[in-house]
């Protein structure tokens, strides 16, 4: 009988801790999170030498692109290759691997771009009051098709389709069940793009996304197992311009929405980015990523291009106060032919 009076103590225990865990943290942390992993997976498919310039997606023209606009002024194909580690202080250890593909159609009027990503998470805890660390997981996996046009000699308009995305994210106590558990499936997603070459090499750019997402939910935090529908969308504006031959400046304004009536959030950011090429094939690049400071260093041939970047604190207003600072490096390395 002693034993089972202990045993009980300590379920009741347990129990107790996780209802103050939830009572207090629930009102930031439910359904609503699903979009926290695809802000570090398919939902940045910026190329490295854009994440070393502030995160830049509108404006920059490269052989790879977050812009379906710049399929259309492509005149080589080229493959590349992204890898990008992000360590969270209170979390997880996050690595995403994106692979990218471009192939002029007709090159420099019409191309196309397959993206693929897959993004997952080592062990990492959480700390929680009255529980102890709690075990945090995410994943993002899917792909996109791009498509670019050129409409006149200065303007390229571009659409990227959303083939598929699976998103994961849990939160685990050691003891009893999960606090959260959200599965997301993108039912349909869509990107369109615009550039517009005011001068040789400098870019008006325009990019305007939107998607449906299927969230289900379950875990102490939300309750009965649910499944909600999630919109969101995104403008950014941005505009690139070489003050010298080798000095190019960009400066982007981003606006993202997510809503479920009654739920809805918001939020603006502005990012700057700079390069500089210190010798020919060499570059040196920095930034401001809504905040967050970011470096950039990248090698070039003929042939070959290998682009290494660093952002601090990326995300911070979506991650910094559950997980706390971080620290993201990203390695690419692309060749076209």
């Amino acid at each position: 009988m002693r034993g089972i009076r202990q045993s009980l103590a300590s379920s009741v225990a347990v129990c107790i801790a996780i209802g103050l865990c939830v009572s207090a943290f629930s009102q930031g942390l439910g359904p609503e999170m699903y979009g926290i992993p695809g802000s570090f997976g398919l939902g940045v498919p910026t190329p490295t030498r854009e994440l070393g310039m502030g995160a830049i997606m509108t404006c920059v023209n490269d052989q790879q692109y977050a812009n379906p606009a710049f399929a259309a002024i492509q005149q080589t194909a080229s493959a590349g290759v992204r890898v990008n580690t992000t360590s969270l202080d209170h979390g997880p250890r996050l690595t995403s691997l994106m692979l990218q593909y471009s192939q002029p159609i007709r090159p420099n009027e019409t191309g196309m771009q397959l993206t693929a990503l897959t993004l997952g998470s080592t062990r990492g805890g959480i700390m929680f009051p009255e529980i102890g660390p709690v075990d945090a997981s995410m994943t993002d996996n899917g792909f996109i098709v791009d498509y670019g046009r050129r409409l006149s000699h200065r303007f390229t308009a571009g659409l990227s389709v959303l083939g598929s995305e699976r998103v994961g994210l849990r939160f685990t106590p050691p003891l009893g069940p999960a606090l959260l558990d959200l599965s997301d499936k993108a039912d349909f997603g869509a990107r369109v793009g615009a550039t517009y070459e005011y001068s040789p090499g400098d870019y008006l750019g325009l990019i305007y996304s939107y998607s449906q997402d299927n969230v289900d939910a379950s875990g102490l935090m939300v309750g009965p197992p649910t499944s909600l529908v999630f919109h969101d969308d995104q403008l950014a504006i941005g505009a690139s311009r070489h003050f010298a031959d080798r000095f190019l400046g960009a400066i982007e304004f981003n606006r993202g929405t997510e809503w479920r009536s009654p739920f809805s959030s918001g939020h603006n950011a502005w990012q700057f980015g700079l390069e500089y090429q210190a010798c020919p094939g060499c570059a040196v690049r920095a930034g401001i990523a809504d905040g967050s400071p970011t470096f950039g260093l990248g090698y070039h041939n003929d042939r070959w291009s290998i682009d290494y970047a660093y952002i601090h604190n990326w995300n911070d207003d979506s991650v910094g106060e559950l997980f706390g600072s971080s620290k993201t490096n990203s390695l690419e390395v692309a060749y076209k032919w």
